[in-house]
């Protein structure tokens, strides 16, 4: 949360946290202290135990003041950031300069962190040349104090990630309808009149997503039979869609907001081959099993090994082959990790795996995403997006998993 900015500062004895960038665009960690997004994006300064301040263009200033989070609010401008590209001709000397001069007006005086998503060797110049201003910056491992501030969610963030996955369960149920109810002839299916194939359903989609107000900038997975066996196998578009075979639909959206969902269901149109049903029945049980322990505290570790443990019990290899018994990879079975956060990313901390034995954290939001799939046949995974609290979980979008649309 946004007030755990302050105690990671003085936990690593950092004075200054400054964040930059010329665009909120794919900076997730200037849209989280911003609060939300600006074209121009800025430059934010937090001095521990202060209000943090930011900096904007002209242009943003009104947009930025109404988004609430950074109640300190001023201008390139007010900062005669003008001047200062005048006197060192040119912006690359003289950004250094600025962001100098606003450290020492603030009263910043010992070691000084950087972040925002910038060109790395924009970067590197940057801290070289405050350096020479005398400003103390250092670098911060993973997990970053942004990494820590964004990994327990506040009930605004709950609210918007809420609605993400209202929406995102609407396009479901509305694909999966279509393809139940879609005519067939000779196990081929079509819609409007046309074959159904993957481009088209894609199609569908994206158009659904853009009337709710979402976007899909990763794309989209939809894969058919031995495509599926690929976890992130996005399907061929020119593939047409027929009845019998495992399908994986995994539909990861983003808000205009900047946040994320990710919701994944597994299915075949029609009757379900006994192979299927049985790679099905395993991964619910484990999906059934993970979404039962999970709870604020529980490691993230054992988690993962809860699926593995109801995976390998019907028979199927894990990932965790790989570490009991030193096998060099997993090419089928349950070959990855169980589950990760999501937030203004689609990939962030924490991680539900095997490597991590940190307790899962109070408002999390996580992914559960058990899955099981063989080469030359098809894949199954069962994905849903939830909250920990500290008795269990609140699964943040509501769907039927099941195997056979008929």
């Amino acid at each position: 949360m946004i007030e755990h900015i302050d105690s990671e500062m003085r936990r690593r004895t950092i004075s200054g946290v400054v964040g930059y960038g010329e665009t909120t665009l794919a900076d997730p960690d200037l849209t989280y202290v911003i609060g939300g997004t600006l074209p121009r994006g800025g430059v934010y300064l937090k001095r521990a135990g202060r209000a943090p301040l930011l900096i904007v263009s002209n242009l943003d200033y009104g947009t930025a003041k109404k988004l609430g989070r950074v109640e300190r609010v001023e201008t390139y401008s007010r900062w005669g950031y003008e001047r200062l590209v005048k006197q060192y001709a040119g912006r690359s000397r003289a950004f250094p300069r600025l962001i100098e001069l606003i450290l020492r007006s603030e009263g910043v005086h010992g070691k000084v962190t950087l972040f925002g998503r910038n060109d790395l060797s924009a970067g590197i110049d940057l801290a070289a040349a405050l350096r020479k201003l005398g400003v103390k910056v250092v670098g911060q491992r993973s997990p970053t104090i942004l990494e820590v501030a964004r990994e327990q969610k506040d009930d605004n963030e709950l609210d918007e990630i809420r609605s993400v996955g209202k929406r995102t369960a609407e396009v479901v149920k509305q694909t999966l309808e279509l393809l139940r109810n879609a005519p067939s002839k000779r196990g081929q299916l079509t819609i409007g009149r046309r074959p159904a194939t993957i481009g088209l359903v894609k199609r569908v989609i994206s158009s659904k997503l853009a009337e709710r107000g979402l976007i899909a900038p990763e794309g989209t997975i939809f894969a058919i039979g031995p495509a599926g066996a690929d976890p992130h196998n996005f399907g061929d578009p020119n593939q047409k869609i027929r009845k019998g075979r495992l399908i994986v639909f995994d539909i990861f959206p983003q808000a205009e907001s900047g946040y994320w969902f990710d919701l994944t269901r597994s299915f075949v149109i029609g009757r379900a081959p006994a192979k299927a049903k049985k790679l099905f029945s395993a991964v619910q049980a484990a999906h059934d099993a993970c979404m039962d322990l999970l709870r604020a505290g529980v490691s993230c570790e054992a988690v993962m090994n809860a699926a593995c443990d109801v995976i390998e019990l019907a028979g199927y290899p894990t990932l965790r082959e790989m570490y009991k018994h030193g096998a060099k990879n997993v090419s089928s079975g349950f070959t990855h990790s169980l589950g990760h956060g999501v937030g203004l990313t689609i990939g962030e901390r924490p991680n539900l795996s095997l490597m991590n034995t940190k307790p899962v954290k109070e408002n999390s939001v996580v992914t559960v995403e058990p899955g099981v799939y063989f080469p030359g046949y098809g894949g199954v995974r069962v994905e849903d997006t939830v909250r920990v609290a500290s008795k269990g979980i609140e699964n943040l979008a509501h769907i039927d998993s099941e195997l056979e649309l008929s």
